[in-house]
């Protein structure tokens, strides 16, 4: 701005330049008063044409162009400015390399996270009982899930058929036999002959006893002294039904033999019931086993839950070291930012340096002289009561001018 308002005052200017033959060679050294005015006398000698303007506007730019290289005050001052741009910008491109630097550390912390956490998921995978306690977990669990798959087949067909025995079955002499009166290979479809109701109870029948036995697991997974009472009462009640059960085969089978002997034989009772092998035979055959497919199970499950803390383990890792991906990408994100400023910053600095080799113009340096001249110009043409329409041509020239100063000087001081 100092160099406008000296170059601008509104003040005479002193004609301190020897052999001024011609005062158009010293525009620049003229006030802000008498570039308009020179504007309107230029104007009056062209008629305001709209043609002759775009040349006296290039002659009045390289004049104050001239007069600007000849300056060491001024050029010694804008060069000041460019290195001072310089320095600003090396400063940044500092600060910017001390980021990358912490940046870059982060990096290296975040990679270690992730090497440390795959040598732990190796680590859990060739030695689970770090997590467990025990090496034999996927063993026992394998073992006694095949366990469990044969009792349960087991089950399924003895009590169908006990069932069925028990409470549909009309038996033979042939039947007297303790296996043929239990396990029924046709008692499905038997059941099926005599009607849908039995069928969906023979069906339903081993479900009762499963369902038993997996509440007996889920109830010593409680609390408390309650849960004994609670697995007490279940096996007591299973107990109670195989009981029946076997009461009930037992007393059939004893009814076809009374039936056949030449002698008299009292009725069927429990006390008499009890003392019989085969009544034992059934309970053993069907609620022990129900007891061990319980105990089984539960050991299954149990070794199941451990198997997931090692699948829980795996995921939580896995989990972690998907989180340190994301921080990793978003740190290289933020060098690669950096690193694409300290390019841009060096790029602009490279042309800076350029710059101070030579002549350095400003925008402004010249802009307002031109607005000046220009408005000089057109108060001749308003003067004369010329067309706005010519009047706007003659702007839209300027304007022109103007902007392609400004681009191919790519220095503006607004």
């Amino acid at each position: 701005m100092t160099l406008l308002k000296s170059m601008f005052s509104t003040k005479p200017a002193i004609q301190s330049i020897e052999n001024k033959q011609d005062t158009d060679s010293y525009v620049a050294e003229i006030s802000g008063s008498n570039y308009t005015h020179r504007g309107t006398r230029d104007a009056g000698f062209a008629y305001g044409s709209p043609t002759a303007l775009l040349p006296k506007l290039h002659a009045v730019y390289m004049e104050l162009r001239r007069r600007i290289e000849k300056d060491e005050t001024i050029q010694n001052q804008r060069k000041f400015e460019i290195e001072k741009s310089i320095r600003g910008l090396e400063a940044k491109n500092e600060n910017l390399n001390k980021q990358i630097f912490n940046e870059k550390e982060n990096l290296n912390r975040e990679e270690s996270k992730i090497e440390k956490a795959v040598i732990e998921i190796d680590s859990i995978r060739q030695n689970p009982s770090k997590i467990t306690g025990d090496s034999t977990v996927k063993l026992g669990f394998w073992i006694g899930a095949i366990i469990i798959g044969f009792l349960t087949i087991y089950l399924f067909i003895f009590y169908s058929s006990a069932a069925y025995s028990a409470f549909f079955k009309n038996f033979t002499a042939d039947d007297t036999n303790i296996v043929n009166s239990i396990f029924d290979a046709q008692a499905i479809g038997k059941a099926f002959s005599d009607g849908f109701t039995e069928l969906i109870l023979i069906l339903t029948i081993p479900a009762v006893f499963l369902g038993l036995g997996f509440l007996i697991h889920k109830f010593s997974e409680q609390k408390g002294i309650g849960k004994h009472f609670k697995i007490a009462g279940l096996i007591i009640t299973t107990f109670i039904f195989d009981f029946i059960i076997a009461y009930e085969i037992v007393e059939k089978i004893y009814n076809i033999k009374k039936e056949g002997s030449f002698k008299e034989m009292p009725d069927m009772t429990i006390g008499m019931s009890i003392q019989q092998p085969n009544f034992w035979l059934i309970i053993f055959a069907g609620f022990v086993v129900y007891i061990i497919w319980g105990l089984v199970f539960d050991l299954v499950m149990k070794e199941h839950e451990k198997l997931d803390k090692i699948k829980y383990a795996l995921k939580s890792i896995e989990k972690k070291i998907a989180d340190y991906k994301i921080e990793c990408k978003q740190v290289k994100q933020k060098i690669q930012e950096y690193e694409t400023n300290i390019n841009s910053n060096n790029g602009e600095i490279d042309k800076l340096k350029i710059d101070l080799q030579g002549v350095v113009i400003f925008f402004n340096d010249v802009r307002e002289g031109l607005n000046f001249y220009f408005s000089g110009w057109v108060n001749y043409m308003k003067g004369a009561g010329m067309d706005l329409s010519i009047i706007d041509d003659c702007k839209n020239i300027k304007e022109g001018f103007i902007t392609e100063i400004q681009i191919r000087n790519s220095k503006t001081n607004n």
